[in-house]
């Protein structure tokens, strides 16, 4: 199936930091049919390693990561060494309005609670990717 965004669209880079394969997988085919170069890490570190190498435009968050490294930790890592940028789109079981509005505080951040609708997740990547 050909991607979905317009020639004149430029291509974004979406890292998605997801240890829960099936959902890894899902949220990667619909960033990749939407257009968007796409990178799967599984732990914290793995993740935090591929936003330093392959420079996101957005990161899809978990926050509950096998590992030395939390969801949160990683997020908190990821503004110290990077600043405003990447973008970072929490997708988590853990999201609620407490948790939402001490991440979204970390600036430049929003927040999607499992479980979610494809068109949700779709509808915010896309949002993201064009402020």
């Amino acid at each position: 199936m050909a991607p979905r965004v317009s020639p004149a669209a430029p291509i974004r880079k979406v890292l998605i930091i997801e240890d829960y394969y099936a959902l890894a997988d899902i949220e990667s085919l619909l960033c990749t049919m939407e257009g968007h170069e796409v990178k799967v890490a599984k732990t914290g570190d793995e993740g935090l390693a591929a936003v330093a190498e392959f420079h996101p435009d957005l990161v899809l968050l978990d926050l509950m990561l096998p590992g030395e490294l939390t969801g949160t930790q990683v997020l908190e890592r990821i503004r110290s060494d990077h600043g405003q940028t990447p973008k970072v789109l929490v997708v988590s079981a853990l999201v609620n309005p407490a948790t939402a509005a001490q991440l979204e505080a970390f600036g430049n951040v929003q927040t999607l609670a499992k479980p979610f609708k494809i068109k949700d997740l779709s509808s915010r990547i896309q949002a993201m990717l064009t402020q």
